[in-house]
């Protein structure tokens, strides 16, 4: 950092948009989830609020030393520096997770219309798509904590002073190593989501008129995986932390709030105080803003077809 008044001020601001960035994403994430959670007209996947979660988690913990009032220290309280250090080498894994049971369950639903084709129930393996990426980001935090609480000395704040880390670049790397490994998968998924929807685009545009939004938010979706792979190989060829990079791993969950957060179902159930005329509503999944409702052809009720409304 420069001793300059203006090389301060840059520093500054560049912590300031950081966590402003981050503090904006899990309030509106978690005010998207109360509407979704309360609201009896909003129906949303599971793996889709499993991911708002992991937004929240994330943007929590970059932001910590606001929160904690530890902000602009030099020398933050060494309990929030080690928890939030523990904690950054999680999240990272965490929102990687959950983007890939998010991906695989879309490709399921998308592909082969649920079925049963995993050997197992759609309930078995939603849970499992839900579960399973808390995991690895549970062992990895509760071995930071006890590596810290041993290590004190490891623990302090970032080049970038936006928040606590380990002055060991280890743990870091073997974090943005299984983040890079997750979303290379998850990115494939969304390409090949976006594939098949182009695809098929005549059998499902034939029945609504929204689907360029549908398209729109399934291309902009895959951009999450494509910016968290880049992101993930800049994490590891750096051998400081960087302002830039970490500015970057602050735009997917910003993206992710104004891409799925404005949404018309959301805002109908925002302004509680207007009336709308009823609409109806899905009997199957939904996903970020794209309802697939399953309604029965007139030969037979165990054969559907599936039209496409924007949320």
């Amino acid at each position: 950092m420069s001793n300059s008044p203006a090389g301060r001020e840059s520093f500054t601001a560049l912590i300031t948009t950081f966590v402003a960035m981050h503090t904006f994403a899990w309030i509106c994430c978690l005010i998207i989830i109360i509407t979704v959670v309360f609201s009896p007209n909003i129906n949303r996947q599971s793996t889709w609020i499993n991911l708002n979660i992991s937004w929240i988690i994330a943007c929590f913990v970059f932001a910590f030393l606001l929160t904690t009032g530890q902000l602009y220290k030099t020398s933050p309280h060494p309990s929030v520096c080690l928890f939030q250090a523990a904690a950054v080498n999680a999240v990272s894994s965490l929102v990687a997770g959950t983007m890939l049971a998010l991906s695989l369950q879309l490709w399921l639903n998308f592909r082969f219309n649920s079925g049963n084709l995993t050997g197992m129930s759609s309930q078995q393996r939603d849970t499992l798509l839900i579960a399973m990426p808390y995991v690895v980001p549970l062992i990895q935090f509760l071995a930071s904590l006890g590596y810290a609480g041993q290590h004190p000395q490891q623990v302090a704040l970032t080049d970038s002073g936006m928040f606590c880390g380990f002055t060991d670049p280890i743990p870091g790397r073997i974090a943005s190593i299984y983040s890079a490994v997750l979303m290379i998968p998850t990115a494939s998924a969304q390409v090949l989501l976006w594939r098949y929807t182009y695809r098929n685009w005549y059998k499902i545009s034939k029945n609504s008129r929204n689907d360029l939004v549908t398209m729109i938010r399934l291309g902009l979706f895959t951009v999450f995986g494509i910016v968290g792979v880049i992101v993930s190989i800049l994490n590891l060829t750096m051998q400081v932390n960087s302002s830039v990079v970490n500015i970057l791993e602050s735009l997917p969950p910003v993206c992710f709030v104004f891409i799925f957060g404005l949404q018309e179902d959301l805002f109908r159930a925002w302004m509680f105080w207007r009336t709308y005329p009823s609409v109806l509503k899905s009997t199957s999944t939904v996903w970020s803003g794209i309802r697939l409702i399953k309604m029965p052809t007139e030969n037979e009720q165990s054969q559907t077809k599936t039209t496409w409304t924007d949320a």
